[in-house]
């Protein structure tokens, strides 16, 4: 069985040569298709739409490897990784593959925690799951409002993905779900934040994406968002994920949202880390080193 792997993540393990200015602290990996993902979003490289090659997530490369060698460099290594993820893809027959690399990976080190982000699945099945070994739980919503979910070409309903997040919240516990949501996809401020905050509410997380253009794809001529407005966007979720209530740090001024003074003394530089489930840094995912949306690290904010 074939599996990709971040090239950040095979360069830990020895299995790539590359020059890291980060290194990954999760394990990313993704499902394997030749052919990529049967949903039609319009800004991923993996999606039926895209014209771009198939070994590309985002910004970053992702060799296809034999699931058996990733787990001898695995065991060879233990300790690599502060986290596992594997990420899905719509192909047939994906729920069983996703279990069986799962447990796979689990068998192979149990001590590091495991995160799964896939499309909606049933409840029984997000069970099999966790049964499988999985601690936390990603869902790629990406849009923040029903329009830009349309236009995005995501796959199912919205409706759909707001009932698997409160089903995976019901299985996983608070705290377990991470939901992921990617500014700069035509939404505005306002629906930004207030998405943000119905997803805490609901007792998840943020994990905080920019928009990157990716040649080949149906969204390639569309611009990354202005840097400034995503510092802006990083600090509410931040606050959001510390307990803040949306209007105790946030006002809007039109469709744009402004930090309240409050909220200003409540930052530090934690906020601009990349988000997601602990132990996650994707280093270089939405940015080149020139212009960082989400530090990898504490030691590239001091320097950037």
């Amino acid at each position: 069985m074939l599996i990709r792997v971040s090239i950040g993540s095979l360069a830990v393990l020895g299995l790539e040569d590359i020059k890291m200015l980060a290194r990954p602290t999760t394990l990313y990996t993704l499902q394997y298709s030749e052919t990529g993902c049967a949903a039609a979003c319009k800004f991923c490289a993996q999606s039926r739409l895209s014209e771009a090659g198939k070994d590309y997530l985002s910004r970053v490369l992702w060799p296809a490897v034999p699931l058996d060698d990733l787990v001898r460099a695995l065991r060879s290594k233990p300790g690599s990784f502060k986290r596992f993820c594997i990420q899905n893809v719509i192909k047939e027959g994906f729920k069983e593959e996703l279990l069986y690399i799962a447990k796979t990976l689990t068998s192979a080190d149990s001590e590091t925690p495991l995160s799964v982000a896939t499309t909606p699945v049933g409840r029984d099945y997000l069970l099999e799951l966790k049964r499988a070994g999985t601690e936390m739980l990603g869902v790629g919503l990406d849009a923040a409002s029903p329009q830009i979910f349309v236009e995005s070409g995501k796959p199912y309903t919205w409706d759909a993905y707001w009932k698997f997040i409160g089903d995976a919240i019901e299985v996983y516990g608070r705290g377990k779900v991470t939901v992921h949501l990617i500014f700069g996809l035509g939404e505005t401020e306002r629906e930004f934040v207030e998405t943000m905050a119905r997803v805490y509410g609901l007792g998840a997380t943020v994990a905080l994406f920019a928009f990157t253009p990716i040649p080949g794809t149906p969204f390639a001529s569309r611009r990354s968002p202005p840097i400034n407005r995503y510092r802006v966007i990083q600090a509410i979720r931040y606050l959001l994920d510390k307990g803040y209530e949306l209007g105790e740090i946030a006002e809007f001024e039109g469709k744009s949202v402004k930090l309240r003074e409050k909220a200003l003394k409540e930052l530090s530089s934690d906020a601009y880390l990349t988000s997601g489930c602990p132990g996650c840094n994707r280093p270089f995912y939405n940015e080149s080193p020139r212009k960082i949306y989400n530090f990898p690290s504490k030691s590239l904010i001091s320097r950037g």
